[in-house]
């Protein structure tokens, strides 16, 4: 019976999974707590195996702790969308983008072709006009995820109800374009061209100081593009905003995760343990310790 029970299980990643780490259970820490009880007795070698057992997952859940980069990691940072607002950032929950305005900024395209250096020369004069908004340009790493959590969302949540027949239904990316990236918030970040001691202050300074990670916000606003088909043997056609149409502007907030959050966890557990389980064999220790000098001295006749 057994074993048809066994021809029967599916092989699939999961099974084989739970049944991995049972034989490694059995195998590795169970020949250990075998070798213990048949020499020193059942609840000894069970109190030696688990306090070893404790013992080495503290330190490997210390170092996952540290890193955050291997073993069992939590939640990654990302952003989370919090509203979309139309047409203007007027109306946002976020206070700080009801003043928010865009019309002193270049043509997107002539932004978007701009390399990091010609940007560095005019952001100063570009964002004094953003009311603490930064420009978050498209060679920035945090634009690429930024972006792409744009497009999930308005995927998965396709544009209802603004009362506009082209935004109404809105729900490739294709059909819209991104015209500006913005950000504010967050740690304190470099000046341009920053020196030794600006380094050394903004260390000591999210270090010391920060110690809280203030909230830190992006917001792409995006507008439907020019419809254009492909023509035969052409490639694909440019696409192109459309100044007809209104501008969405999808407001997000960074979200840190907790990467190290189950490394802690088992670090702090796993040292409970050891140690509850180190007194214990200590206080075992005294007692053995205290009976055998109850038992008389032995005299030669």
């Amino acid at each position: 019976m057994l074993l048809h029970t066994l021809a029967g299980i599916a092989w699939d990643p999961q099974i084989r999974g739970f049944l991995a780490f049972g034989v490694g259970v059995v195998v590795l820490m169970g020949s250990v707590y075998l070798l213990l009880a048949t020499n020193i007795g059942i609840r000894l070698g069970f109190m030696l195996a688990a306090a070893a057992l404790f013992g080495w997952l503290t330190i490997m859940g210390g170092v996952w702790w540290v890193y955050g980069t291997i073993g069992m990691l939590g939640e990654a940072p990302h952003w989370e969308v919090k509203e979309v607002v139309y047409p203007t950032t007027e109306d946002a929950a976020l206070d700080e983008a009801h003043g928010l305005d865009t019309s002193a900024l270049p043509d997107p395209e002539a932004l978007k072709d701009m390399t990091e250096d010609d940007l560095s020369e005019v952001r100063a004069d570009l964002e004094a006009t953003l009311s603490g908004w930064r420009l978050l340009p498209e060679f920035n790493p945090s634009f690429g995820e930024a972006k792409a959590t744009v497009d999930e969302y308005i995927r998965t949540h396709p544009i209802k109800g603004v009362g506009d027949p082209k935004l109404d239904g809105l729900d490739k990316a294709e059909e819209y374009i991104t015209v500006y990236s913005l950000e504010r918030g967050g740690k304190t970040k470099l000046p341009e061209d920053p020196s030794r001691w600006d380094r050394i202050y903004k260390k000591l300074k999210t270090t010391f100081v920060e110690l809280q990670h203030p909230p830190r916000y992006a917001l792409i606003q995006v507008q439907p593009v020019v419809p254009k088909e492909a023509q035969p043997g052409e490639p694909p056609p440019t696409p192109e905003a459309d100044p007809d149409e209104p501008v969405l502007s999808v407001i997000m907030e960074r979200n840190l995760g907790d990467v190290r959050f189950p490394g802690a966890m088992l670090t702090v557990f796993s040292g409970i343990m050891f140690a509850v389980l180190c007194v214990q064999l200590h206080r075992r220790d005294e007692r053995v310790a205290a009976v055998r000098s109850l038992v008389p001295a032995t005299t030669e006749t």
